[in-house]
């Protein structure tokens, strides 16, 4: 396929049936209890996770056009048919907790109702212009789904179910750090650059960068191990401020899904099985202070994100983990929010920006300019890192 941001109508409808086979293999071979999850403010009931996804497909490319209201909310001229109600799908509108505590659909309804979603949105997508304009809310949809994809490994993971079919993590060999000469760069996406765009990769910045060198694959379960065996999680040289905001992770030894055998040797929770720790695998599943701790122990850093962007075409990224940076997640001057006007706004200076792309990320999100953002306290989702220095 060619660029995954200016995917023409034809190559956006093969794409958008292939991730709803995605979400459906994702989901439907889980059984009525596990699709009961407990609550956990890192994941969604399932039923809610599927008819949002269904929601916002219908939301955005069937009911336009679309106005911010009197409650700041998004509203949409037409009415809901396929999933409503908007109080009850619409993560604007809806806390958190709350998803536990409504009505949701059955797993049959479900199904019928993504269904009719798929079709009338292919339809749409068939009789709109070929501009990045018409397919600007179509083009969203597929993305927002995929990132639920990737959502719904990582809930699987956090509570232990089997991985679903053909979900691996590839190994890393060792390779000398890669050096990146100083100087001025344009970071983000222009907006006069054709195909989709992310609100937060407009309007683009530009980066003064020192000379410095990063590491051409990520940091590996191998490395970390040496960390843990210098009692790392305990020396306060590696934890500054570590009486607030890291007291629950010094409480360990190692990572959380690392456990420790009589031998002395290390297993992995990989999903729903411990495994031996795999060395060669890059390190997931550590928060961005793990990260930043691991750091000081080799004597380095984090990458920038701009060094990260600006890097990438000459180092091995994707389809390992999603990687931490050192910056605060936050606006490049002159942002203005999409349409969807609660995608990135919201979460400026609370997130850490990552980098990359995860083993469970589909190719279609790849590309060096997406920021992806989470808590920097979270280890639940595919977090691994990779260093840098100054030169």
């Amino acid at each position: 396929m060619s660029d995954p941001r200016r995917l023409d109508r034809r190559q956006l409808a093969t794409a958008l049936r292939e991730a709803r086979q995605l979400t459906l293999h994702a989901t439907l071979d889980l059984d009525d209890t596990q699709w009961r999850v407990p609550f956990d403010p890192g994941i969604q009931p399932v039923a809610w996770d599927l008819a949002h996804i269904g929601w916002f497909a219908e939301f955005w490319v069937l009911r336009g056009p679309h106005r911010i209201g009197v409650d700041a909310h998004v509203d949409a001229e037409q009415p809901a048919r396929l999933l409503p109600p908007d109080e009850h799908y619409d993560s604007a509108r809806i806390s958190h907790r709350q998803r536990w505590q409504i009505e949701l659909y059955s797993r049959a309804a479900l199904t019928v109702r993504l269904q009719q979603q798929l079709d009338e949105c292919l339809h749409a997508i068939a009789n709109a212009a070929e501009t990045d304009a018409a397919l600007y809310h179509a083009r969203f949809a597929l993305y927002h789904e995929l990132m639920h994809v990737e959502a719904l490994a990582w809930t699987r993971s956090l509570l232990g179910h089997p991985a679903p079919n053909g979900i691996t993590m590839r190994e890393v060999a060792p390779a000398p750090p890669i050096h990146i000469a100083g100087g001025e760069f344009r970071i983000g996406h222009a907006p006069t650059a054709a195909g989709f765009a992310f609100d937060n990769e407009l309007p683009g910045a530009t980066a003064q960068l020192g000379p410095f060198e990063i590491d051409r694959h990520p940091v590996t379960n191998r490395q970390f191990l040496q960390f843990v065996r210098a009692d790392g999680y305990r020396r306060d040289e590696f934890w500054p401020g570590a009486a607030g905001r890291h007291r629950a992770t010094l409480q360990r030894q190692h990572p959380a899904r690392w456990r420790r055998r009589e031998d002395g040797e290390y297993e992995l929770r990989w999903f729903g099985a411990h495994i031996p720790l795999p060395l060669d695998q890059p390190l997931v599943h550590v928060s961005a202070y793990e990260a930043e701790a691991f750091c000081r122990f080799v004597g380095r850093r984090l990458p920038t994100a701009a060094e990260w962007e600006v890097a990438a075409p000459q180092f091995d990224w994707g389809n390992t983990v999603w990687e931490w940076t050192a910056d605060a997640f936050a606006p490049y001057p002159g942002f203005r929010p999409a349409p969807y006007h609660t995608y990135s706004a919201p979460w400026f200076g609370s997130q850490r920006e990552c980098r990359g792309g995860a083993f469970a990320t589909h190719a279609l999100m790849h590309d060096r300019r997406y920021r992806n953002f989470f808590a920097p306290q979270r280890s639940d989702v595919f977090t691994g890192l990779r260093t840098a220095r100054s030169l």
